[in-house]
């Protein structure tokens, strides 16, 4: 989902440098408000559970199909921001005036306090051992880049590679028609339920780069142009070849 582009969102990240919890844009709530009217139109409400990543933008991307279907939030870390190399705590909104009420508080999460691995198999077999197979259900999950990569092809039983992302805000759409069998992806990265786009090239990560990520925490540390000793040196040098690498992934 959008954000950082507006001045509202430029504002808060100037006095927030060192904060990865970013709210979305007037874009961004923009395109939850669409993304909320498409899922309307194509989950059965009665059949219906609802996920979230705890970190703001994505309960904000989730909070209009949240009100509108009067389903119940569940918050679940193992679908955050960098959930599997995250060296701090998930963030806590669920009592804070947007979403006051609108939070399963009796919601366990789903891997018991355990970071999951990066290529998400934990949680997709979590998933599939916590609510089983149910014809006709919706499981809706708000969540960031990576884990819905990661996790579509858990799912789908298939390398990361034929997963797509079209970021700022993308849908993936997956069907299981019989207990047991592999999810098939019948939309993958797809963004025309959106009348403001953003950024639409497909792209996809690698896992090697992703776990190298890791390794440096999260975020990865800030290094200063001044910073002159040999250690800040060697960890510009490695962070660089990182990011080159990084942003090289299928563009």
């Amino acid at each position: 989902m959008d954000r950082g582009i507006d001045p509202e969102s430029k504002a808060w990240q100037k006095d927030n440098l060192t904060n990865e919890d970013t709210p979305i844009s007037h874009i961004g709530r923009e395109q939850a408000e669409r993304t909320a009217e498409l899922l309307l139109k194509e989950v059965d409400l009665s059949k219906s559970i609802l996920i979230s990543s705890p970190w703001l933008r994505c309960m904000q991307t989730a909070l209009p199909f949240t009100r509108a279907s009067k389903l119940k939030l569940c918050l679940d870390p193992a679908y955050g921001e960098g959930a599997e190399f995250c060296s701090h705590a998930a963030p806590g909104h669920a009592e804070e005036k947007d979403f006051k009420g609108l939070v399963n508080l009796n919601y366990k999460d789903i891997l018991g306090g355990k970071s999951p691995t990066t290529e998400m198999v934990d949680v997709a077999t979590a998933l599939e051992k916590r609510f089983g197979f149910e014809e006709g259900r919706s499981i809706v999950i708000f969540s960031h880049a990576d884990p819905c990569i990661f996790l579509a092809a858990a799912l789908a039983k298939v390398k990361t590679d034929k997963i797509n992302c079209a970021s700022p805000c993308a849908m993936y759409t997956l069907q299981c028609f019989k207990e047991g069998q592999p999810y098939k992806v019948v939309r993958n990265g797809r963004i025309d339920h959106l009348g403001v786009y953003g950024q639409t090239k497909p792209w996809h990560h690698d896992v090697e780069c992703v776990k190298l990520w890791r390794n440096f925490g999260w975020p990865p540390p800030e290094v200063r142009g001044d910073d002159d000793t040999e250690e800040g040196r060697k960890l510009k040098e490695t962070l660089v070849k990182f990011l080159e690498g990084y942003h090289k992934l299928h563009f």
